[in-house]
């Protein structure tokens, strides 16, 4: 093996096999051929139509792919054919799907063992050979890639002779005929483009091709194993699996380019615009400021092929990827496509799948969880709407809630009348045959897209309903089963501790947990008005009521003589002790265990001692119904009505008060989201009036020399008129000098024959010698013959 220096340092070589193993990546052939339509797609070639094609060159399978982008130049098919090269840009929203410099290699190696590249620009012709049969004939140790280039004159330069001999030799095409035949067949599209064929297709086990040309006639497919090629396995598998036709027509989340298959167009389609029952949520994931939309809808087409369709820079990764609520024994969201781009994630190697990363398994949750919020919702209206609606929707017949078309010649997107029926469109549809007479031409802008109009995220109103539910049971628990420990009457009262509102507010506010976090509002600040008036009716009876009479046993540790105003009796009536346990007991169960900091700070007040007084039964049967406020009075219930009522109109408004914070929350997030779209904008116009300003200087400066040359011109053709008008007169001064010669010749002549003729004082530059002559000439002629 040579080893290859620079500086004296050995540089790293790539053997011809890594050809075949770097296309072991695509375990899916349409991940290949996706890769060639990607180049181009992307802005640096930018091409407008792309053709896919199969065709059999010298009793060969081959697929040919042809562009009418801006086509390459020597320099940069070389880096197309090498490794890791990719220096592609945004052109203003249009952002390039390849990142890795690698995609033509993998792609076409994955599809065939040999590939050959035609591209054409405007000054240009090149050709390269990415060959593995032609690697092992001249058994190479180094990836080795032909490549030459013709000039206008159509001849190639001097040091692509070998390059030409090995095309020649190792190729489908054995002579220079051949090359410019494929050559000019991209002129057929267009002035400049690219067209590869790839020959030496990847075979199956027996030996045919893995792509079925036959089936379909305008299609390309994959070659169905035995297991499934059964018509239950077809049907549950959705058709872009194994149809070239059906992957191309979701391949881009918003098609910019035309894709032809043998032949014939491709019908593709807005897939977030093509669903029934749409509905925008967001997601916003932590590490970034900006919302990301999730559209959600049914499949109008088949019921059976659902999942969510995640997109990176507009390409399609993953089709139909089933989240956790859809692979559950109850199959929740059966028929529900949702679709997002996921610009934040970073696609694997083979742009079919996304890296395991913390940040896609957060996203996976959070769509699984909007997933299933979207069908309560659905459920929740559609039983709402009809009560008595027993079929599931998931059954219902759908159509589309929008339909759009695209134009063939300027490729912009147009809406139809909703409910229109598709199948009546032409085969080919220009703008001109709008509805909308607004939109009726090519050079109007497309329709506002959802993103410039910033839609907000659908009303949830089941998830409402269900928020509220639950802070309505558990403000409806009972007090005395608020607490984990049991409520038991003390021997003795003790003081109670106080707790800090920080405690409190964490320990006794469960529903106000759950809630959503909002700005501008302190929720924890918020209280229950239930309780908080019951605290205050319970204080005020413990205070009214005469018979409550608190125990002091002065054996208790918590004993103490500072207790100013308050007194021991050494006879302490066990009747009474009973009556104020009973009384601590009811104080217990009516006390509220969610008290403000303020209200536990309320130290107990102590009656001094008074001695009972004796009672019969009666009384003091009607005394311990009292105390232990069993019986409700009216007035009580009264106050409960008005406490209800209270509270109701406190819920009511607080919820309102809710409604309009979210809205307003809502409105500020829009509101900043428009402002950084009016900000791209004035970048944008900014970038536009700088061009614009650039290209006005480069027409000035042309006018400039146009002017020059223009008096240049005029200055050389007076030049000409002079020179002209000079040799016009030296012309006719000779003309007339030979024409005096021959008058003097002629009246010397006409002298000889008649010697008294004397023509000394004749004038022979004037035209009166010529009748002169003539009159003479006939007498002379007269008299000879006389």
């Amino acid at each position: 093996m040579e080893t290859y220096k620079r500086n004296g340092i050995p540089l790293s070589t790539l053997n011809p096999k890594f050809l075949h193993t770097n296309s072991t990546s695509h375990t899916w052939p349409f991940s290949a051929i996706a890769e060639l339509i990607d180049n181009a797609y992307d802005p640096d070639v930018c091409a407008k139509q792309f053709w896919i094609d199969w065709t059999r060159i010298k009793g060969l399978d081959c697929l040919s792919f042809m562009d009418n982008g801006a086509g390459m130049n020597r320099a940069r098919l070389h880096k197309m054919l090498s490794f890791g090269y990719s220096n592609k840009e945004a052109v203003k929203d249009h952002i390039p799907v390849g990142i890795y410099g690698n995609g033509f290699k993998s792609g076409s190696m994955r599809l065939g063992m040999d590939a050959i590249v035609f591209t054409k620009t405007k000054k240009s012709m090149s050709i390269g050979l990415l060959s593995q049969s032609y690697l092992q004939a001249i058994k190479a140790q180094q990836i080795m890639i032909p490549i030459l280039t013709f000039r206008r004159d159509e001849q190639n330069l001097p040091e692509d002779g070998a390059s030409l001999d090995a095309i020649l030799k190792y190729s489908l095409f054995n002579t220079e005929k051949e090359l410019f035949s494929e050559l000019r067949a991209i002129i057929s599209a267009g002035p400049t483009g690219t067209r590869i064929i790839i020959w030496n297709l990847r075979t199956t086990t027996s030996g045919e091709t893995e792509f079925d040309f036959e089936t379909e006639k305008y299609d390309i497919q994959i070659r169905a194993n035995a297991s499934e090629n059964t018509s239950d396995s077809l049907a549950m598998m959705p058709e872009s699996r194994y149809s070239l036709r059906a992957y191309c027509s979701i391949l881009y989340l918003k098609p910019r380019m035309q894709i032809n298959i043998r032949g014939q167009k491709v019908k593709t389609q807005l897939i977030y615009k093509s669903l029934a029952h749409i509905a925008n949520d967001h997601y916003r994931p932590p590490y970034l400021t900006k919302r990301i939309r999730i559209t959600f809808g049914f499949n109008t087409k088949r019921r059976e092929h659902y999942g969510i369709m995640m997109y990176h820079k507009n390409r399609l990764i993953k089709a139909y990827e089933k989240v956790s609520c859809q692979r559950r024994a109850e199959r929740n969201g059966v028929g529900v496509i949702g679709v997002i781009e996921c610009n934040f994630l970073q696609p694997t190697h083979n742009k079919q799948d996304f890296d395991d990363t913390d940040q896609y398994r957060k996203t996976m949750h959070n769509l699984s969880v909007k997933l299933e919020e979207y069908c309560n919702e659905i459920r929740y209206k559609r039983k709402k709407e009809d009560p008595k609606c027993t079929i599931p929707i998931e059954d219902t017949v759908k159509v589309p809630d929008q339909v759009w078309v695209q134009c063939d010649s300027c490729l912009k997107w147009r809406r139809l009348p909703d409910g229109f029926d598709c199948s009546r469109l032409p085969e080919k549809w220009f703008c001109h045959m709008n509805h909308d007479t607004q939109f009726r031409s090519c050079m109007v802008e497309e329709e506002l897209n959802d993103e410039e109009e910033k839609q907000k995220s659908y009303p949830k109103p089941f998830k409402r309903q269900k928020r509220n539910s639950k802070s309505l049971q558990e403000e409806n628990v009972p007090e005395g089963l608020e607490t984990s420990s049991p409520v038991s009457p003390l021997p003795a009262r003790q003081p109670k501790n106080t707790v800090s509102g920080e405690m409190y507010q964490s320990e006794h506010s469960p529903s106000l947990d759950h809630r959503p976090q909002l700005p501008l509002v302190n929720l924890s600040a918020l209280s229950n008005p239930r309780k908080r008036i019951k605290r205050k009716r319970t204080l005020t009876e413990e205070e009214s009521t005469a018979g409550s009479i608190v125990s002091w046993d002065p054996f208790s540790p918590y004993a103490s003589t500072e207790a100013a105003g308050t007194s021991t009796h050494p006879h302490f009536s066990p009747e009474v002790k009973e009556k104020n346990k009973k009384s601590e007991v009811v104080g217990n169960l009516n006390s509220d265990k969610q008290m403000n900091n303020e209200d536990n700070q309320i130290t107990e007040r102590f009656e001094p001692y008074q001695e009972p007084v004796e009672e019969d039964e009666e009384g003091q049967e009607r005394e311990e119904l009292t105390s232990t406020d069993l019986p409700q009075s009216d007035s009580k219930q009264e106050s409960e009505n008005a406490c209800d009522t209270e509270e109701e109109l406190w819920r009511q408004e607080k919820d309102r008060l809710m409604d309009m914070l979210r809205e307003a929350v809502e409105e500020r997030d829009m509101c900043k989201e428009e402002l950084e779209v009016i900000r791209g904008q004035c970048a944008a116009l900014e970038d536009g009036r700088s061009q614009l300003l650039s290209r006005l200087d480069k027409v000035e400066e042309e006018k400039t020399r146009l002017s020059t040359l223009c008096d240049q011109l005029k200055s050389k053709l007076k030049m000409l008129k002079t020179e002209m008008d000079d040799k016009e007169d030296s012309a006719l001064r000779q003309e007339r000098m030979k024409l005096r010669n021959l008058r003097v010749s002629l009246g010397h002549l006409l002298v000889s024959f008649m010697p008294a003729l004397s023509l000394e004082q004749v004038d022979f530059s004037s035209d009166i010698i010529d009748e002169l002559l003539k009159q003479v000439l006939q007498e002379v002629t007269q008299s000879s013959v006389t």
